[in-house]
């Protein structure tokens, strides 16, 4: 019987077995098909992609160019009425700011934008228009409360943001001086609902200026020293020393933590030796 030219027959020797599979342990899932050599099989994991910095103007470092700002202006303007003016409007534009940078919700900074202007402008109204003890009064409170809506606005974008870098460093010293401008205002209002002098070194008729309880402040809170400067009454003790443990623990957590962080960082985007 013969074959034609496209059924050449092979010759037995040329054919090569099958080599069975090796068999599975019993109990044992079937595994996967060996994979055929891929390229990038081995290739590394790329790395998230860096986050784009801030512009200056919806940056912690513009909040922290108006704080201070601020504290000059309360050396210069003192308690004149154009000084507290200048003084609460300074600090409106500095907490809507730090709102702003700290990335908070489309509606809570449309209440803001319409909310911080209407109160500073009452605030600045009923300290011209009112008694020595009234404006004092006012603008310690104003103070107080717009000094308390920027740290937690900015405390909650810290705890929130993952990526440390030198914004985050500037939200950190934002907040640290936002607690001395706080604890200033609390020393000026419990001096004016007291009715007594805060201060043992300053006795009537004179009275105590806001830079000196701003100094006051800052003095407690970096633990230099008290020197010409310390509380007379109970309640004003109380809180020197309330301010006084909380900024020590802010400086040796808080602060601390963002600066071995932000190295960290730094560190990683060297490019390797």
């Amino acid at each position: 019987m013969g074959y034609s030219d496209g059924d050449a027959m092979h010759d037995p020797d040329d054919i090569q077995p099958l080599k069975p599979a090796p068999a599975a342990l019993p109990g044992t899932p079937p595994g996967p098909a060996a994979p055929e050599d891929d390229p990038q099989s081995d290739a590394v994991p790329d790395e998230p992609p860096l986050e784009k910095p801030p512009r200056f103007a919806d940056s912690y470092g513009l909040v922290l160019v108006l704080l201070i700002a601020s504290y000059f202006l309360m050396a210069v303007g003192g308690d004149h009425h154009w000084g507290r003016m200048l003084s609460l409007a300074v600090l409106a534009a500095t907490t809507w700011l730090a709102l702003r940078a700290s990335q908070v919700q489309r509606r809570v900074l449309r209440y803001a934008m319409t909310l911080i202007p209407v109160v500073t402008l009452a605030a600045i109204a009923l300290s011209g228009l009112g008694s020595d003890n009234l404006a004092r009064a006012v603008t310690a409170t104003l103070t107080a409360c717009l000094v308390v809506v920027a740290p937690v606005a900015i405390v909650k974008r810290l705890a929130t943001h993952m990526v440390i870098n030198i914004n985050t460093f500037y939200g950190a010293i934002c907040v640290y001086l936002l607690i001395a401008m706080f604890f200033a205002s609390l020393f000026a209002l419990t001096g004016v609902l007291s009715g007594d002098y805060f201060f043992a070194q300053i006795h009537p008729p004179h009275r105590a200026s806001s830079l000196d309880f701003l100094y006051f402040s800052f003095t407690t809170i970096t633990t230099v020293g008290y020197g010409d400067l310390t509380a007379h009454g109970g309640v004003g003790r109380m809180l020197a020393v309330l301010e006084a443990v909380l900024g020590q623990l802010y400086l040796i957590t808080v602060v601390s933590l963002v600066v071995q962080n932000l190295g960290k960082a730094r560190r990683k985007k060297r490019p390797a030796d």
